[in-house]
């Protein structure tokens, strides 16, 4: 059924037409691995989903117990047809980082750093500011430092900083929040964190990091990023511009040492992750705070621990950590319970490579480690959402610690509680703000870690029940499964055990087995992720969605994967295709946002400006926080637009963006800038104008209204 892509750019053809030849001579001898399998299935959808993201060239490994397998697909110089190899050197963006946060908890171990010290007890030359920054705020992104600000410059340095040089740029920058008080992203606080290094040890950064992380590790292939040195296997980059490969802009990163300032290969990454996993480097327990989820002094976890991302995967636990930026795109991922890494890099900016990493993991694993699912009844489908957190969470604390959050009668019986009373559609119907916010708290410490509780202890009670082993299954089957059998299991319990608390409402108990029927229906083997195609048949993927929808209460959710054929569709410029899957998926998916939005841009781009409008319009009504319908994505699109010469589209969906973010200076400030670019300068003082009343600061602003004028 499939058919063979073609990319708009010859030199796709040619290099898709090399690549598979190419990159098999990187393929191990597989044939009689436990993986076999797993590889040759992530291998097809490897080559197909490169042909839909153009990317040049893509490395990816993984680690499996006593496996290890890598290969490269692509290439590392297209303009010398120099293909990828497992070896092959790229830029290692913001992966950098968890080197340093190491570095920084082995000064701890050795006494050298307190994480509560603050950071011009090392670094005294860098400005106090309004509130003290300790070191432990500046590993967990919570010490108020800027990110990048002005990204036409700080993005674009050409030439070599020292560290001094590095920590100029921003050092005289206010906070923007109050240290501990809201996670911002800042490379820029790790870069301070790299002169801590220094400051400390009186040794280069980059020499810190050889000795004590590199070595020890054998990362023979991994060292700070330099354009004049000779570097092996040295790859190039590139970039989409206008739907064509070019090579990346020339940047030095130097000036983001400590951050984004190194170059490795996947296959030292494998063995970075397998020494993370054997627990070399640091002390065990150094390890478990490193990983220990942080909160803002509010109670809300940030979703990181100390540098790594540590939000649960399919009830996994794991840690992971992704680079971007000119030239490359890397991820890492670690499943420490499961002996289990993935690594990729990639030379090509502008594309998403979880895509291959949730892939390759299902793949594995044999699970569907990105399922998402639709519930007919928004009410419902709020309380699915607080099912799956208690699942995931649930399963992920169990994994890691091998034991519930709580064994305290009293804890537990208060847990359940809260979720009892939030999680319900009677508690909706009362108040549903009030409610989603509780649910929206439950996995936070401001609700005591109320649905982590109540998820451990069900893990508990199945691994006791059915064997710890089977709880791979619920990895397998989903959240309606483990309540389900849980709600089964204790519905058994004897009363006077003292376990009458630890159990679910009968209205909740009833729809959740409900739902699993359902599932139990419907979600098969047969209707998969990992068997949807990049361009499948509308006719058969329409007759099968909408039987397995019909008479469901909930359902595969497949909105992603029929948006991406839809956008297979119109890089082949086949807009009756692309417009027959939108279409589809919003019939499926009546409430999802991301369907819609992409019905707007679609109708921006043919000239139906008001068909575009009442779409955006609509998808903003249905969730205002989408990451589609942002000021950022609203003003890609517009760019997108003035780009391919459609200057009233760009126009009118300009004018839309500003109806929906009216306050929002930064966004005014943008459009004007990219208006003016383009030469339309009534347009672009107008925007500015608007900037400059919502924020009379802008002091760039007032200089580009007095030259205009």
């Amino acid at each position: 059924m499939r058919k063979k892509i073609k990319c708009l750019a010859l030199v796709f053809v040619l290099w898709l037409g090399a690549a598979g030849l190419l990159a098999a001579q990187n393929s191990q001898d597989i044939s009689l691995s436990p993986y076999s399998s797993a590889i040759k299935a992530f291998e097809d959808y490897t080559h197909q989903q490169m042909a839909f993201d153009r990317i040049a060239g893509i490395a990816v490994g993984f680690m499996k117990d006593d496996f290890v397998w890598a290969r490269g697909f692509g290439l590392a110089d297209v303009e010398n047809r120099v293909p990828i190899r497992p070896e092959s050197s790229f830029r290692m963006g913001s992966i950098t980082k968890t080197f340093t946060a190491i570095a920084i908890l082995q000064l701890v171990e050795a006494g050298k750093v307190n994480l509560d010290a603050e950071v011009q007890t090392y670094v005294p030359t860098f400005p106090r500011k309004k509130w003290p920054i300790t070191i432990r705020q500046l590993l967990g992104h919570l010490g108020g430092i800027r990110h990048y600000k002005d990204d036409g410059i700080e993005k674009h340095i050409k030439v070599h900083k020292n560290t001094r040089e590095a920590l100029a740029i921003f050092q005289d920058s206010d906070l923007v929040a109050e240290p501990g008080t809201k996670y911002h992203y800042s490379s820029y606080g790790y870069n301070l964190l790299g002169a801590v290094i220094e400051e400390v040890t009186g040794e280069a950064y980059g020499d810190y990091i050889k000795k004590h992380i590199f070595i020890p590790l054998d990362m023979k292939d991994s060292l700070m990023d330099d354009p004049s040195i000779l570097i092996p296997n040295r790859v190039r980059g590139y970039r989409l511009m206008n739907g064509m490969l070019q090579n990346s802009e020339y940047i030095n990163v130097s000036s983001r040492f400590a951050s984004g300032g190194t170059r490795s290969t996947v296959v030292d990454l494998l063995k970075y992750a397998q020494g993370i996993i054997d627990g070399k480097l640091l002390k065990k327990e150094t390890w478990h705070l490193m990983f220990k989820p942080v909160a803002t002094q509010s109670g809300y976890l940030t979703g990181k621990g100390l540098c790594w991302d540590v939000q649960p995967w399919n009830g996994h636990f794991q840690i992971s950590h992704g680079g971007r930026q000119a030239e490359t795109r890397t991820f890492l991922v670690i499943f420490p319970k499961e002996n289990f890494a993935i690594a990729t890099s990639s030379n090509t900016e502008g594309f998403d490579r979880l895509f291959y990493v949730k892939k390759l993991a299902s793949y594995v694993l044999d699970e569907d480690m990105d399922r998402s699912v639709y519930v007919r009844d928004q009410a419902e489908a709020i309380l699915f959402g607080a099912c799956s957190n208690v699942f995931s969470c649930g399963m992920s604390y169990f994994d890691w610690h091998n034991t519930p959050l709580t064994s305290s009668k009293n804890e537990l019986a208060e847990a359940f509680s809260y979720f009892n009373k939030h999680v319900s559609i009677r508690a909706l119907n009362r108040n549903k703000n009030e409610a989603k916010r509780y649910i929206q708290a439950g996995i936070h410490p401001v609700s005591d870690g109320a649905f982590t509780k109540v998820g451990s202890f069900m893990a508990s009670v199945l691994g006791e029940r059915f064997g710890r082993e089977y709880l791979q299954e619920y990895r397998r089957k989903g959240p309606v499964a483990f309540f389900a059998d849980y709600i089964k299991i204790s519905s058994n319990w004897a009363s006077g055990y003292g376990r009458e608390d630890l159990k679910f409402k009968k209205e909740f108990s009833e729809m959740v087995l409900r739902w699993a029927k359902d599932w139990e229906r419907i979600y098969t083997r047969d209707i998969h992720p990992l068997t949807v195609p990049l361009d499948p048949s509308y006719d058969e993927l329409s007759l099968i969605l909408e039987n397995v929808s019909s008479n469901s209460s909930l359902y595969p959710d497949y909105h992603r994967e029929i948006e991406r054929t839809a956008q297979y569709y119109l890089e082949k410029n086949d807009v009756k295709q692309c417009l027959l899957f939108l279409n589809l998926s919003t019939q499926l998916y009546p409430s999802r946002v991301a369907p819609l939005s992409s019905l707007a841009k679609i109708h921006l781009w043919l000239g139906n400006f008001d068909k575009a409008t009442s779409f955006l319009k609509q998808a903003f009504s249905m969730e205002p926080k989408h990451p589609s319908l942002s000021p950022v994505q609203l003003e890609a699109t517009a760019w997108a637009l003035l780009q391919a010469k459609k200057k009233e589209a760009s126009r009118k969906l300009a004018r839309t963006a500003v109806e929906l973010f009216p306050m929002s200076w930064e966004l005014h400030r943008n459009l004007g800038n990219m208006f003016l670019l383009f030469g339309d300068k009534d347009l672009a003082l107008d925007y500015f104008r608007r900037a400059l009343k919502l924020n009379p600061n802008l002091k760039d602003v007032r200089d580009k209204i007095n030259e205009l004028e």
